[in-house]
């Protein structure tokens, strides 16, 4: 399969993670966020009608397209989930299990043998530490990385801003901090898109969606500065199908109801998330999205034949049968899926 690949750009950004405080910030940026950001966008530039007329596409099965997360990019080096499996003995004189358990990220090529069937242990032995060990990039791929990277090895890093906040009747302070994601120097974010028919018209309104969402801003706190960001087009990638084999998910997967068996297969290895958060409306912005729980990025599934599994659904809050916003919140689950060549 073939995926449109595009580049974010930005000085900072605040990735919000569920269950932390705010001076958490995550490193990426989930499929389901990036969706909703974009409808949004969409919303504000075509109208209401126009927009979710777009999302009744995305609906269809297949969907005309379909968007993985947005993962770590150290200049034009990209960056893969890692594809869990279930745990393994490790060599006597191998990494321990604690460290193979940190590893969140490996590059394009370790990614690649992955699929092909090299175990994580294989894995490591042909790359090199970055982030303190929870990213691994091929020995082959390291005189590609920018010369900061290189010297820091580090890819991104996690600020703690100072904020004040004014009691109005006391006229007393509080002082909070929020987390703030800062990249390196040439680095930033990738995503994926699959295509699924051609629509030059499609295409063109995704592209103006997106270049709406540079300008607007990525990510929370954005009335502060944070998320002001690029996204540009930058070529193409060849990845495996994953139709009618074992696959591993590129972005977050809420399974329907007759994709379940997926989950049951031997080689089947997940983790859960629970995704809730605040609303962004025009109606109302102190309203809880219905949480939904979703498969993380790097999940390892069994076959399907459908092509693009799991679905959007309908997070807007229900209060006994109250619905206060009076429009749909989508939230995508999804699934990219790139084919594992053995195993499966």
């Amino acid at each position: 399969m073939q995926l449109t690949i595009w580049h974010i750009a930005g000085r900072g950004f605040h990735f919000g993670r569920r269950g932390l405080e705010q001076e958490e910030s995550g490193y990426h940026l989930p499929s389901d966020s990036l969706l909703a950001a974009l409808i949004a966008r969409w919303v504000e530039l075509l109208g209401a009608p126009a927009a979710m007329a777009l999302v009744e596409q995305l609906q269809r099965d297949p969907p005309p397209f379909v968007l993985s997360s947005a993962f770590p990019r150290a200049g034009e080096v990209k960056f893969f989930p890692t594809p869990l499996s279930h745990p393994t003995k490790t060599p006597r004189n191998g990494p321990r299990p604690k460290d193979l358990k940190r590893i969140k990220y490996v590059s394009e090529q370790l990614f690649r043998a992955s699929v092909r069937g090299d175990s994580l242990i294989k894995v490591v032995d042909a790359s090199r530490p970055l982030q303190g060990g929870s990213v691994l990039v091929a020995k082959d791929e390291w005189d590609r990385l920018p010369k900061a990277v290189k010297d820091d090895a580090r890819i991104w890093s996690v600020e703690k801003r100072p904020r004040v906040t004014i009691d109005r009747g006391a006229q007393s302070s509080n002082l909070y901090f929020t987390g703030r994601t800062a990249f390196n120097d040439q680095c930033g974010l990738w995503f994926g898109v699959r295509w699924f028919k051609e629509d030059a018209e499609l295409a063109q309104t995704l592209a103006a969606g997106l270049a709406d969402l540079a300008d607007a801003g990525i990510g929370g706190d954005r009335t502060s500065g944070f998320g002001a960001s690029t996204i540009e087009q930058r070529g193409v990638l060849e990845l495996p199908d994953g139709k009618g084999s074992a696959w591993v998910a590129l972005s977050r997967y809420l399974p329907r109801p007759d994709e379940l068996g997926a989950l049951q297969h031997a080689r089947s290895a997940y983790a859960i998330e629970t995704i809730g958060g605040w609303i962004d409306s025009p109606v109302s912005k102190a309203e809880r999205r219905i949480p939904v729980r979703l498969l993380a990025e790097g999940a390892v599934l069994g076959p399907l034949d459908r092509v693009v599994p799991g679905q959007i659904v309908d997070v807007q809050p229900d209060y006994n049968g109250s619905r206060p916003l009076g429009h749909a919140v989508y939230r995508s689950g999804l699934a990219l899926a790139v084919g594992l060549e053995a195993g499966g």
